[in-house]
Formats: C-alpha cells, sequence, structure tokens
C-alpha cells in the first residue's frame, strides 16, 4: 500500500474544512430583475409591504436566496406601520383580516417538479421581534410555488383580532407572523426573493421605493422602523428572532456597505373590524367594547 504523505493529508484536511464551510455558509445567492404586477393585482382594501421596489427604470433588482432545507423563512407585520411601495398605512383599528399574501420565488422548480421543493405557510401571533407567540392558528395547504409571483388565498379571510397588540380601549394594531417552511423531499428551493439595494445603486438607480419612504442606503438594522420583518428561522426555529439577511453585495463584516434585506413579501389585508363581515363605523367599532 502506498504510503500516505503529509501533504496528501493536508490535501484531505482542507478539502474537509472546505466542504464544511460550504455546508455552514451555503447560501445560494443570485441577482434577478423583476417587474411589480402592475395591473393584475388583486382586489383589496388595504396593502403592507416592507420590502423596497426601485424601479431602474422600470425592473426592480431583487435577490434570490436559497439554502439547503429544511428550513423556514418569514415576515412579520404591524397593522398601522406606514407600508412602502405606496405609502399608506392600514387603518389599526378596522383592518383585522388576512384576506392573502405574495411571495416571490426565483427558482420555480417547485410546478416542474412537485412534491420536491414543496412549501406550506404558518400564521402565528408574534412578539415584536418577529418570534411567534403560541401554536400557527393557520396552515396552508401544501404550495408548489412558480417563478415570480405567487399569490397565497385564504379563504375565508382570517381573523387576526387575536393577535392585537393593544385592546383599551379598543383592539387596535394587530401583530402577526407568515412563515414558509419548506416540506418537500428535496428541500433545497424556492429561492426566496429579497430586495437588492447593491445592484440597484451600482446601475444607477435612484434609492427611492416609489412612496413616502426613500430607499435607504445602507439599511441598517431598524430601516425606517424599529426593527427588520423579515429573516431566517432555520429549522424548527432554531434562530428566534431571525436572522438578518444581509445584501449579498456586502463585503463588510459587519453588513454596513449596503445594508440588510426584506424579503419581498406582501400581505392584502380587509378592513370590516374586528369580527364584522361588513365595513364598520369608529363608532359602531367603540361601542362592541363598551
Amino acid at each position: 500500500m502506498r504510503a500516505v504523505t503529509s501533504a496528501t493529508i493536508l490535501f484531505l484536511i482542507l478539502t474537509i474544512f472546505l466542504a464544511g464551510a460550504a455546508t455552514v455558509s451555503g447560501f445560494e445567492k443570485k441577482a434577478y430583475q423583476m417587474r411589480e404586477d402592475f395591473g393584475a393585482e388583486p382586489l383589496y382594501d388595504c396593502v403592507m409591504q416592507y420590502y423596497y421596489y426601485l424601479p431602474c427604470p422600470t425592473y426592480s433588482w431583487f435577490w434570490g436566496i436559497a439554502n439547503e432545507g429544511p428550513d423556514t423563512y418569514g415576515a412579520f407585520f404591524t397593522v398601522g406601520d406606514v407600508s412602502t411601495g405606496n405609502g399608506q398605512a392600514c387603518n389599526p383599528y378596522m383592518c383585522f383580516h388576512l384576506e392573502q399574501f405574495r411571495v416571490l420565488d426565483f427558482a420555480g422548480y417547485g410546478t416542474a417538479y412537485p412534491g420536491l421543493f414543496s412549501v406550506v405557510f404558518d400564521l402565528y401571533c408574534c412578539d415584536d421581534l418577529g418570534c411567534p407567540i403560541g401554536s400557527a392558528f393557520w396552515r396552508s395547504r401544501s404550495y408548489d410555488t412558480a417563478y415570480g409571483w405567487n399569490y397565497i388565498l385564504l379563504d375565508p379571510a382570517m381573523s387576526l383580532a387575536s393577535c392585537a397588540v393593544n385592546i383599551d380601549p379598543v383592539l387596535n394594531s394587530v401583530r402577526f407572523l407568515i412563515t414558509a417552511t419548506e416540506t418537500g423531499s428535496d428541500a433545497t428551493y424556492p429561492a426566496w426573493g429579497f430586495d437588492n439595494v447593491s445592484d440597484s445603486y451600482n446601475a444607477g438607480c435612484e434609492l427611492h421605493d416609489m412612496s413616502s419612504f426613500p430607499g435607504l442606503y445602507p439599511r441598517p438594522a431598524s430601516s425606517h422602523y424599529e426593527t427588520m420583518h423579515s429573516g431566517y428561522y432555520g429549522d424548527d426555529f432554531e434562530h428566534c428572532p431571525p436572522l438578518w439577511m444581509c445584501d449579498a453585495g456586502d463585503t463588510s463584516a459587519a453588513c454596513d456597505e449596503y445594508g440588510f434585506l426584506e424579503l419581498a413579501w406582501r400581505v392584502y389585508l380587509v378592513c370590516a373590524g374586528p369580527s364584522g363581515t361588513e365595513p364598520c363605523t369608529w363608532g359602531s367599532i367603540k361601542s362592541m367594547y363598551r
């Protein structure tokens, strides 16, 4: 048997080390351009999102990010926050029903290989850091997401009243978390869409998200709000609060070159009060709690 040289041993050690490093930092990241679904949006009472849409001139840059699963990604929302994208705040006393939400997938392999890259979505009440409170009170069927924007419909619309942050003098401001968990037999994809500041900046795009908010550069951990709203929860919520995702073009140690990312997820709300099915006046809402 040929003797194993020190050079061979060193090569094997380096190979094992590099393989381990690839597993630890194995997020696959690729830049894409995508346009909003102008003219194809569903009817809605109110919409919320936290990601930047930075047209350059009509398409925006996004990152497609995937990891070897099974993994969970998620975004949480507080009704009453000013939304990016349109600058309008949902009424915190009335918009208590989630009708549907939209997610962005840049792999699109799910429809080509049913069952291989499937995901399920869960809905939780959550705290102000995005950690779930209690068990999920809604779970979707299994989805094989397509390339581009995917609309997930809740029929009937799901009441969010139990997630109200404040109850005095009346219920107001609900905070809820939507997660996507990879349940397919492969669990490598989808490649979830996050907003992209670095490619937008380097392409000379105007860093403005088409609302009252400018696109901050670099975007800090708190963005225009008190905290980030989306990230990576890992396997069975091993990371909670979630890990913030750094812009894939950022080479700094602290992610302070371009900043952090938000999932390109949007929620559509029905504004009918805490429990009613017809639009409520402010007076009728107050009367519910007298």
